[in-house]
């Protein structure tokens, strides 16, 4: 009797490890997709590795205000300048990957820091998990409105007429650098880089003089060009910018086949989990879509993007590769 008891309570906890093996299964299951439905339950940082006032900065204040009205959370724009970016872009990559630190990045600080710079802290491809391409837009070939050149032909002429021949280019980005490195080689003209912390700033010495041309961002020049205090001498994109009708392509000035866009992309830690991923993606990509988001990008330049992470992924290996085959014509080694 007794041994037929003992078999029974055996026969019972054996029953309760496997009920409960199976409701902590179902557990594990189940918790990453009751985060991402409670996700985001507290404030998220959205960090940008430049200072105020580029098209990185401006784009992520929109995205920020839009996720916020949408997942009904604070969505907060920290700026991290300095080191082209990767100073923000390392301290997003080392974040907690939870979802509530998520990346800002220019095309330059994912495709040509590991390019231009020795011992990047991050690794672009390897550190993050992409999210969406925001956008991307043409540089514009900007000048002081008092320099006495009215087009990029006229640019090329005062430049030889400068001191070593060379033009003091004012850049936030080492993308903007290999842009500015592609026309030169394309034009015949030589640009002694200046290295600013985001574009602001880099208009800033224009309007001082500190500098004779920058090839910026159109969103961060757009104001000041139809102010008349700048003047926009030509986009590097294939078609003209919406913004600047009126401002002839590279490729229109006489050097055929020119066409380099630049871009912006969210990002999370690697590792994020993949169900707020999928909800950051769903709803960025209605962002995207929307005819308020669509026209205030169009106001600044800037061509909407999608929320294909796959894409992106492949965009900025792709991209890796075409910046290194640029600074090796070029002769520009790391530093």
């Amino acid at each position: 009797m007794l041994h037929g008891l003992s078999s029974a309570r055996r026969r019972l906890r054996a029953i309760y490890r496997v009920v409960a093996a199976a409701a902590l299964t179902a557990l594990a299951l189940h918790a990453p997709q009751a985060a991402a439905q409670a996700y985001p339950d507290k404030p998220v940082k959205i960090v940008v590795g430049f200072a105020p006032g580029g098209t990185n900065d401006i784009l992520a204040r929109l995205i920020a205000q839009k996720l916020q009205e949408k997942l009904k959370q604070s969505f907060i724009v920290e700026n991290k300048p300095g080191a082209n970016s990767s100073i923000g872009n390392d301290s997003v990559a080392k974040a907690s990957p939870d979802g509530y630190t998520l990346l800002v990045s220019s095309s330059g600080g994912l495709t040509t820091n590991p390019v231009l710079m020795k011992n990047l802290p991050y690794d672009p491809v390897k550190d993050f998990e992409p999210i969406a391409m925001l956008g991307s837009f043409p540089l514009v070939v900007t000048v002081n409105a008092t320099l006495p050149v009215k087009n990029l032909a006229e640019l090329v002429q005062f430049s030889k007429t400068s001191k070593d021949g060379r033009l003091d280019h004012g850049t936030p980005s080492t993308s903007f650098v290999l842009v500015a490195e592609t026309l030169a080689a394309a034009a015949g003209v030589k640009f002694n880089h200046i290295l600013y912390k985001g574009s602001g700033p880099v208009v800033t010495g224009l309007l001082g003089g500190e500098i004779q041309v920058g090839v910026l961002d159109s969103p961060a020049v757009v104001a000041q060009v139809r102010g008349g205090k700048l003047k926009a001498l030509a986009v590097t994109t294939g078609k003209r910018s919406a913004a600047l009708p009126d401002v002839p392509t590279v490729a229109e000035s006489g050097y055929a086949g020119y066409d380099i866009p630049i871009w912006t992309a969210l990002m999370a830690p690697k590792g994020t989990p993949e169900p707020v991923l999928v909800k950051l993606r769903a709803t960025v990509a209605e962002i995207l879509k929307e005819k308020e988001t669509v026209e205030k990008m169009r106001g600044f330049g800037l061509d909407p993007g999608d929320a294909d992470s796959a894409a992106l992924g492949r965009r900025i290996a792709s991209d890796i590769t075409r910046w290194t085959a640029v600074a090796k014509a070029a002769n520009i080694k790391p530093e």
